[in-house]
């Protein structure tokens, strides 16, 4: 065969790829959600939602509620979740919502309340949404990993890992015998590994490898449970207090571009289709090169977080 044929046919071959790689990402936010699937018609259906004070988390209760599911609002601050109670009663009147108060930076054998808080309900859906600081106290966002307490690494554990596993250990039961349902672990950019944020970097690979793990058990034991794990760039967050802009939404946009992802037929996914964009960075370039990226960008927060605590 003629050299010049064979480069035709790679160069065939490699736009055929790329053609069928962007149509199926293309799919993946233009198809319509399964959400409803998890709504069991003739009963109160229920999701539980972790982290739901504020930020993502508040995000997915709103989200829920317009979806038509009653939500159990997890927290640590009792008077921030009936605030966000009394907001979601005013606008989803139809819709119910109860409280659990937990710390997740102390996952102890007393979550085994948290079961007994639920009680017979039909939860179909579980949102794991609770990490970053999660009110760890840490006096910067970004910490070299010598400068962490005991305490503080341990904390971060908990309330990225160890609460998650724990939460999901405890409902998985009543999933199952609720079934079909789902389960959403929300992970981060920040899994490929970014400086200054160590412990919570591996905190996020910790939940993308969990999530499919968890799947690959789920489809082994021939359980009606979807699992989803949701990577997530810049979103505008009291936690996160930057300027909203194309690349960063606010948080309930976030939430629901989430959950306009189930049912995708992905373990892993980009719930944003901007975040997919810059993402796509992530796949093409050398891992080395992406970090020297996030390197510059940080610092750049680094000298904005300090300027404002100057200014305090």
């Amino acid at each position: 065969m003629e050299l010049p044929k064979i480069f035709s046919y790679l160069g065939a071959a490699t736009f055929g790829v790329l053609l069928v790689t962007l149509v199926q990402e293309a799919y993946l936010y233009l198809r319509p959600s399964s959400m409803s699937r998890y709504r069991t018609p003739g009963k109160e259906t229920w999701a539980f939602v972790s982290g739901a004070s504020d930020g993502i988390g508040l995000g997915f209760a709103q989200e829920l509620c317009r979806r038509g599911f009653n939500v159990f609002l997890h927290g640590r601050n009792r008077e921030k979740l009936l605030r966000v109670q009394e907001q979601l009663r005013k606008a989803y009147p139809a819709v119910h919502t109860k409280i659990i108060v937990f710390d997740a930076s102390n996952p102890s054998e007393e979550m085994d309340g948290i079961v007994r808080e639920i009680g017979d309900v039909h939860l179909t859906v579980l949102i794991n949404n609770v990490g970053g600081q999660g009110g760890v106290t840490l006096g910067s966002s970004y910490v070299r990993l010598q400068d962490y307490t005991h305490k503080q690494v341990q904390d971060l554990i908990n309330v990225n890992v160890v609460f998650m596993v724990q939460l999901t250990r405890l409902l998985l039961p009543i999933l199952q015998k609720n079934a079909p349902g789902l389960i959403i672990n929300m992970s981060s950019a920040a899994s490929f590994g970014m400086p200054w944020l160590t412990v919570y970097c591996a905190a996020k690979g910790f939940v993308n490898t969990f999530s499919k793990a968890l799947a690959a058990e789920m489809r082994a034991e021939g359980q009606q449970i979807e699992v989803l794990g949701v990577i997530v760039g810049s979103v505008k967050t009291a936690s996160n207090d930057v300027e909203e802009e194309l690349f960063i939404p606010p948080a309930r946009t976030m939430a629901s571009a989430t959950l306009d992802r189930v049912g995708c037929g992905r373990l892993i996914a980009w719930g944003y289709w901007l975040h997919r964009i810059q993402g796509i960075g992530f796949d093409i370039l050398p891992l080395k090169l992406m970090q020297a990226t996030a390197t510059a960008h940080l610092r750049g927060l680094q000298r904005a977080e300090k300027q404002k605590q100057k200014q305090k």
